[in-house]
């Protein structure tokens, strides 16, 4: 679990050492909040990319309103859940979600994770939980 007391908190990228035959990789996703402008408005807009199965971020429509934002990431070897206040803002699966041209995502993704490694740039507070 990740947890930000401000809005302040923009970028965070989770690295997973994938562990299989054949050695080990390591992949990441990233959820961020950027300013973009529409027309005249500017407006902070959530979005995530995950390593290997797009080439470009996509929109988080629902993530809740408030500065307290309490980030639970979840990897399985079929899915990539994230969850922000107790409301599921992404339920991604492997192998059906990905990106035309990015078929094999599920293949890299599906391995046993044996590190996690977290980054994140800007913010107040920050609490990781991986679990065990």
């Amino acid at each position: 679990m990740i947890t930000n007391t401000t809005e302040s908190k923009n970028y965070m990228r989770v690295y997973y050492t994938l562990s299989g035959e054949g050695g080990s990789s390591e992949k990441d996703i990233v959820i961020c909040r950027e300013e973009i402008f529409r027309g005249y408005a500017k407006i902070n807009q959530w979005s995530y990319y995950i390593v290997g199965c797009s080439p470009n971020y996509v929109i988080l429509n629902n993530v809740p309103a408030g500065k307290l934002k309490h980030w639970i990431i979840t990897k399985t070897s079929t899915h990539l859940k994230v969850a922000c206040n107790r409301v599921t803002v992404l339920n991604f699966n492997f192998a059906t979600d990905y990106t035309p041209g990015y078929e094999n995502s599920h293949q890299v993704w599906l391995k046993r994770c044996t590190n996690i490694r977290l980054e994140v740039w800007s913010g107040d507070t920050l609490v990781l939980n991986t679990g065990g």
